[in-house]
């Protein structure tokens, strides 16, 4: 018979009140109820937190703030390290997503199904900035297979260089998180460095079904990833695949295209600048 898990989760916040109701509101509709909920602001304006007052006179909300904006890393580092409340598992939520109901139930059964893996991630659906669902899925389905297990570093490099694992789905085991450093060096990919450098401590797994709802909007800090993080996200993975000699070509094709498709885009926008 499988037993309850028990769940801690983070909710990141900042200056989005309204998308952070819903997102508590998705966490409190849940088929398994998280043993708690702490919402980690940094530095929103006062707004926030009135905004996120019912749900805290709930009880199982908690609010965890800051007097300033310390930056995402910092709010991220005390996640991990705050986060677990003596829990089995982890799940740290980005304030402008929403789950599915079943999304802790699922998550957390297929980790109590696989002793070996530490983490799991899943697709999601994704929702415009009014929360309609747009049609499309965050990962085409078609492209994945129903369960896929990435067991140490060269498989997350070959993950990475077709495709990725979404951060914000990933349920882990509070005790393979217990010593992870957020480098803030990575900027806005340290997510990518983070989930490679915790497939030393154990498999991370993906499983191809649409468990969360995926905000897609212009305020997001995904929505234009800064050239300086790509090139020290390059020097990581060269750093990483030395050990690996099977790697190296295929990754220098890999980062090729990259920066290729990059310089297009940039491109692009500036010519859509122009015509403007």
């Amino acid at each position: 018979m499988k037993r309850d898990a028990q769940i801690s989760v983070v909710v990141l916040s900042y200056n989005r009140g309204a998308y952070l109701a819903e997102a508590l509101q998705s966490l409190l509709s849940q088929s398994l109820a998280p043993s708690r909920i702490t919402v980690l602001d940094n530095g929103s304006d006062s707004s926030v937190l009135e905004q996120a007052e019912p749900f805290l006179n709930k009880g199982l909300v908690h609010w965890r703030g800051s007097e300033c904006n310390m930056g995402v890393h910092w709010n991220l580092q005390r996640a991990f390290e705050e986060g677990p409340a003596g829990n089995e598992f982890l799940f740290i939520m980005h304030d402008d997503d929403r789950l599915c109901p079943e999304f802790l139930s699922e998550q957390s059964s297929f980790l109590q199904s696989r002793n070996e893996c530490i983490a799991v991630g899943c697709n999601a659906f994704e929702i415009d900035r009014e929360g309609r669902r747009t049609g499309k899925m965050l990962h085409k389905p078609y492209r994945r297979n129903d369960v896929e297990v990435f067991d140490d570093i060269p498989a997350m490099v070959r993950l990475y260089m077709r495709t990725y694992l979404s951060f914000p789905s990933v349920l882990y085991r509070s005790s393979a998180v217990s010593g992870i450093t957020v480098k803030p060096e990575f900027g806005q990919l340290v997510d990518v460095v983070l989930l490679t450098e915790l497939s030393r401590a154990g498999k991370i797994a993906y499983i191809n079904k649409a468990l969360f709802e995926y905000r897609v909007h212009q305020f997001q800090d995904s929505h234009i990833f800064k050239e300086n993080d790509w090139r020290q996200l390059e020097a990581y993975y060269r750093s990483v695949v030395q050990n690996y000699p099977e790697l190296k070509l295929p990754l220098e094709a890999y980062l090729a295209r990259r920066r290729l498709s990059r310089a297009w885009k940039r491109f692009k926008r500036r010519i859509a600048g122009i015509i403007k």
